[in-house]
């Protein structure tokens, strides 16, 4: 088994261990209790698999607000900093870099926005255009102080350093996985093989592959949803072919055949791949996989993760069919943090993914 430690908040959250028995001996120093029940005890390793997955969301958002919180402080500073190198007033400065530099939106565009949403705007159309007017005015001012932001920070050398919060998982032997296993990326997908969505976002997760060749483990798990009647199945078969090295190969004809798929399918595709049938059915009818399918779930959803698809990024959650911006965005930063290059952005990209999750 291999282990990759990615700490919550110093206290590990192992996902993947049961809760202790009650009337085991008292807790050692590094895991304080922190409730007693007469001889028995509660202690904080046992609270945070108890309440890990409000408090996963809790621990992001309070990261979301440090670092938007850390972005602020370092522009303003730098931006201070600028306007004093070029002997203007904050304030003068900005007027220089942002308001002289706004222009008047193309009419076009005008024309077009009122059009998409002329419902929302005011009834009289001059007071409608002018709205629609200072709106694109403002969204170009957006970028620019944006383009501003992204160029000081640059000049400055500014970074982030504040970590993440981060899920530990354990990865058993066995489980399902393409790429290094000394990958700098660990890409943990948890997902459901009747999933629309699921199926949607796997051209999304083989462009992150082809980007970032080399540098990225895909860890695949399961996360059946109750009204999916053949997920489960379907999850237990992709481990019977993967006894016979079909694995990845199961696996893509099992998402481009969601809607067919049932026992007698997956049996007749085993026999078309060359698989031992009779090996494979008797996988599926003593139900080899289905304990580990469980754990996957159970695992999932102990620190969040209820919908299908949902991600963990290097132990950082991202949860839905997100666009491929959305995992360059956070392997990027992770990158970045170990000291690696990012790799070009290629010319072309696959379209954004929806983004909802089931």
């Amino acid at each position: 088994m291999k282990t990759w430690m990615m700490s919550l908040t110093g206290v590990a959250l192992a996902v993947a261990a049961t809760v202790a028995c009650a009337q085991q001996p008292a807790a050692v120093s590094d895991d304080p209790v922190v409730a007693k029940i007469g001889d028995d005890v509660i202690t904080e390793s046992q609270l945070e698999e108890l309440a890990g997955s409000s408090l996963v969301s809790l621990r992001q958002q309070i990261y979301d607000a440090k670092v938007t919180s850390l972005k602020a402080e370092i522009f303003e500073r730098l931006l201070v900093k600028a306007a004093a190198a070029e002997d203007l007033t904050r304030d003068a400065y900005l007027e220089k870099k942002i308001s002289e530099k706004t222009t008047e939106p193309d009419e076009g565009e005008i024309v077009k926005v009122m059009t998409q949403y002329r419902a929302r705007l005011a009834e009289d159309d001059l007071q409608a255009r002018a709205q629609v007017a200072q709106a694109l005015q403002q969204q170009q001012q957006r970028v620019l102080m944006e383009e501003m932001r992204t160029e000081l920070f640059a000049a400055a050398g500014a970074r982030i350093l504040l970590q993440p919060p981060r899920i530990e998982v354990a990865i058993a032997d066995g489980t399902p996985t393409r790429g290094p296993r000394d990958a700098p990326i660990v890409l943990i997908e948890y997902t459901d093989y009747q999933c629309p969505f699921c199926m949607r976002v796997q051209p999304t997760i083989a462009a992150v592959m082809e980007r970032y060749d080399g540098q990225v483990l895909h860890v695949f798990k399961n996360l059946p949803l109750p009204n999916h009647n053949q997920a489960q199945l379907a999850g237990e078969a992709a481990y019977c072919a993967q006894d016979q090295d079909q694995y990845w190969q199961f696996h893509d004809w099992l998402f481009q055949n969601q809607r067919t798929m049932n026992r007698e399918t997956m049996i007749a595709q085993a026999g078309e791949m060359g698989m031992d049938s009779e090996a494979f059915v008797a996988c599926i009818e003593k139900q080899t996989y289905a304990g580990r399918i469980v754990s996957d779930a159970q695992e999932a959803r102990s620190f969040g993760i209820t919908g299908t698809p949902g991600f963990l990024v290097n132990g950082r959650v991202l949860s839905g069919a997100q666009p491929l911006e959305a995992f360059e965005k956070i392997i990027n930063e992770e990158l970045d943090m170990k000291g690696i290059e990012i790799p070009e952005k290629p010319a072309a990209e696959e379209p954004a993914e929806e983004t909802a999750a089931e």
